[in-house]
C-alpha cells in the first residue's frame, strides 16, 4: 500500500521533472548566449556526444559530484548516486550501469524506478546544483535574461510552460528542504 507521503512525494517529483524540462531549454538559451556559452564559463567541460551524432555532452565536476548535460538527457554522478533524466520521458531515474549516460544509448534494462523518497535522495545532489547555477546566472545576468527565456519558451507548444525562473528556483529550494511537504507547484505563490 502507497502511504499518503509517498503518493505526494511522487507528485512532487514528477512536477520537479516538468521544472527541469523547462531548464533544460534554459539551459540550451545558455550555451548559445551572445556573450558566449555559459556552461563552459561556469566551468563545464565540452565534448562530443558519443550517441547521437552532431551534439555534445557537457561535464562539470565539483563537491565530489558530477553533473553531465545533454541536449535530450542529463545525468548526475556521486560516490553514492546515479540518477539520470530523460527528457523524452519527463522523468527521473536511477541509472544501475557501471558507465555513465550516453545519450541515445540507454535500455530500459539501465533504468531503475525506486521508492518516490529514494529518489529524491539521490536528486537532491541535482537539485542544490540547479539551484546554485540559477542563482549565478541571475547574478551574472540579472533576473530579465532568464525572463526573455521563459517568455521564449512560452511561445513553444512541445510542453506547457512550468513557473517563472525566480518562482522556479524559490520553488525547488522549497523543495530541499521541505521535502514531501512541499506545496505543489500549481499551488505555489
Amino acid at each position: 500500500m502507497i502511504t499518503s507521503e509517498a503518493q505526494k512525494m511522487r507528485l512532487l517529483l514528477k512536477d520537479c521533472a516538468a521544472g527541469f524540462y523547462q531548464q533544460m531549454y534554459f539551459l540550451g538559451k545558455d550555451v548559445s548566449h551572445s556573450s558566449g556559452n555559459q556552461l563552459l564559463e561556469y566551468g563545464f567541460f565540452k565534448s562530443p556526444s558519443t550517441g547521437l551524432n552532431g551534439t555534445s555532452c557537457y561535464t562539470y565536476t565539483s563537491d565530489s559530484k558530477t553533473v553531465e548535460l545533454y541536449g535530450s538527457c542529463a545525468a548526475l554522478y556521486t560516490n553514492t548516486s546515479k540518477v539520470v533524466f530523460l527528457r523524452e520521458r519527463c522523468r527521473f531515474y536511477l541509472w544501475l550501469p557501471d558507465h555513465n549516460l550516453v545519450a541515445g544509448e540507454w535500455s530500459q534494462d539501465d533504468l531503475q524506478i525506486e521508492r518516490p523518497e529514494s529518489v529524491f535522495h539521490h536528486l537532491a545532489p541535482l537539485l542544490h546544483w540547479w539551484v546554485k547555477y540559477e542563482k549565478w546566472i541571475e547574478l551574472k545576468h540579472g533576473v530579465g535574461y532568464r525572463e526573455r527565456c521563459f517568455k521564449d519558451w512560452k511561445k513553444l507548444k512541445s510542453k506547457p510552460a512550468w513557473l517563472s525562473p525566480e518562482r522556479a528556483t524559490q520553488w525547488v529550494a522549497g523543495f530541499i528542504e521541505e521535502q514531501e511537504t512541499q506545496v505543489r507547484p500549481k499551488y505555489f505563490a
